[in-house]
């Protein structure tokens, strides 16, 4: 990871979101995405700051077809690998920024690019998905995917994304079963993450 001190990361992260949540009628009528466009350049800077993606085997040639990559798309179970250690953290607290850039290009109905982030971020997680720290955002970033291309009329590829996360969140819950964590989890203090009961209320 970079040398940025975690306190700035986490509060730029943090900043990012209370822009991305201002709603689109408190922006200048004549620039209806300020807000939108304020967090995307927050969120670049996290993504620097945090330095290049981890070297992994998960930079395979593979990951750049349709689907983002390999049995997720195919609805193959996946094995349970804790995302432990600096690679890991490296790779999923990057995967958090790819998923809220993506989401960010798709509300400004930019949706090539952010498919592009979407993807990126379920490349990341591709290992962890099935772990409690990330079965949640990787099923985020799935559910994304598959309405970005239902409102590309491509039903089958939007199909092929949501009953992949369906078919992932139903593994998660018949093999591990705990409220997963939070994707905001990853940018906060330890004291500050949330207890299993308020995870139990959010929806994966």
């Amino acid at each position: 990871m970079a040398d940025a001190p975690w306190a700035e990361i986490r509060e730029k992260f943090q900043a990012a979101l209370a822009l991305s949540r201002v709603e689109l009628h408190k922006n200048p009528e004549k620039e209806p995405y300020k807000s939108k466009y304020g967090a995307r350049a927050l969120l670049e800077e996290v993504k620097a700051l945090l330095g290049p993606a981890p070297e992994d085997e998960d930079e395979r040639p593979q990951a750049e077809d349709g689907l983002g990559a390999g049995d997720h798309a195919l609805g193959l179970p996946a094995e349970v690998v804790e995302a432990e250690g600096p690679i890991a953290q490296g790779a999923v607290r990057l995967a958090v920024i790819e998923f809220h850039l993506g989401v960010n290009h798709i509300d400004t109905e930019e949706l090539s690019a952010g498919e592009e982030h979407l993807v990126k971020c379920l490349r990341l997680l591709r290992k962890y998905r099935l772990s409690h720290d990330c079965v949640s955002l990787y099923i985020q970033a799935q559910n994304n995917l598959g309405i970005l291309w239902s409102e590309r009329e491509e039903i089958e590829t939007a199909q092929a994304y949501l009953e992949s996360s369906e078919a992932l969140y139903k593994q998660y819950m018949k093999e591990i079963g705990s409220p997963p964590l939070d994707p905001t989890e990853h940018f906060l203090p330890e004291e500050e993450k949330l207890t299993e009961q308020e995870r139990s209320k959010r929806t994966t």
